[in-house]
C-alpha cells in the first residue's frame, strides 16, 4: 500500500530507455512516486484534460509523436486546474531557444537529457527533489512569482510561495 508520501507524477516521453531512467532516478534519490507514462503528446493532453485530480508534477519531452511537448505545455498552462503543478521539460535539445521557448510558455525546469547514466541521475534527482519540495500542503495556495530580469531567462523562472487558502 503506499504512503502518504506518494506523488502522482505525469511522464510524456516516448524513449523506454528515458523511462526506465526517470524511474530508476526517482527510486535512487528517495522519491516514492505513481508513475504514469504516456509515449505521446496527444495521449498525454487527453488524460490531462479528462482527468479530476491534478498530478504532483508533470515531465515532457519536447520531441513527441502527435502533439509535441511545447503544445502540451501550452495546453497545460493554459488550464487553470495545472496553475500549482510544476512542469519540467526533460529533453535532448540543448538548443537555447528551446530553453527560452519552454521557460515562456511556464516550464518550471529545463533539464538537458545527460548522456552519462550519473550526470541523468544527478540532473533529474536533484530538480524533481526541488520540485516535489514545493510547498503546497492543504489549506495552502501554490502562488508562482517569475523573478524580472531584463534580458535573462534565469534556470529557475518560478518560486513558490505558500499562502493560506481563504476559507
Amino acid at each position: 500500500m503506499a504512503g502518504p508520501d506518494l506523488k502522482r507524477i505525469v511522464l510524456a516521453e516516448d524513449s523506454v530507455p528515458d523511462v526506465i531512467l526517470v524511474k530508476e532516478t526517482l527510486r535512487t534519490v528517495g522519491i516514492e512516486a505513481e508513475l504514469q507514462v504516456f509515449p505521446d503528446g496527444e495521449e498525454c493532453a487527453r488524460h490531462l484534460t479528462t482527468s479530476e485530480e491534478p498530478p504532483d508534477a508533470i515531465i515532457v519531452d519536447l520531441n513527441l509523436p502527435r502533439l509535441d511537448g511545447f503544445e502540451l505545455l501550452r495546453l497545460v498552462r493554459g488550464d487553470r486546474r495545472y496553475d500549482g503543478v510544476p512542469v519540467a521539460v526533460l529533453t535532448s535539445s540543448r538548443a537555447a531557444e528551446d530553453r527560452r521557448r519552454s521557460f515562456e510558455l511556464g516550464a518550471n525546469a529545463f533539464i538537458t537529457k545527460p548522456s552519462r547514466l550519473d550526470d541523468f541521475l544527478q540532473a533529474v534527482g536533484s530538480e524533481m527533489r526541488r520540485l516535489l519540495s514545493a510547498p503546497g500542503p492543504a489549506g495552502t495556495l501554490r502562488v508562482a512569482c517569475r523573478p524580472r530580469r531584463a534580458g535573462r531567462f534565469p534556470s529557475h523562472p518560478k518560486t513558490w510561495l505558500s499562502v493560506p487558502a481563504a476559507g
